[in-house]
């Protein structure tokens, strides 16, 4: 008999209740490994992001761990990364879903 694996099966499908769950995932695993910061202090902010809101779904939680870390890190710009998000949400609020959007959402490094 095979073990049960300690991760998941990231293939499976339920894995991810939505795509933008797995791109936030992919997103830090990768800042993390370029050395932009140690997984530990990923960790605690997740935990911490947990604990505070315990009803909000995981993924929401290391969605808000990740800006606050790369917030603090000087990665992200928070008030230019919400004039952004504004932006798109202004944008598919009107859009008839007939024309594809070509400018692509960026990260502004903190100056």
């Amino acid at each position: 008999m095979t073990p049960e694996p300690l991760l998941p099966d990231l293939d499976r499908p339920g894995t991810f209740a939505a795509p933008w769950e797995a791109q936030i995932f992919a997103m830090v695993v990768k800042l993390h490994e370029r050395g932009l910061f140690e997984w530990s202090e990923f960790a605690a902010l997740l935990s911490a992001e947990i604990h505070a809101h315990p009803d909000e779904s995981y993924y929401h939680c290391w969605f808000h761990a990740a800006v606050d870390l790369l917030t603090a890190k000087g990665v992200l710009d928070y008030a230019a990364f919400e004039k952004q998000a504004l932006e798109v949400q202004r944008f598919r609020s009107s859009d008839h879903h007939h024309v594809a959007r070509s400018t692509p959402i960026t990260v502004i490094p903190a100056a």
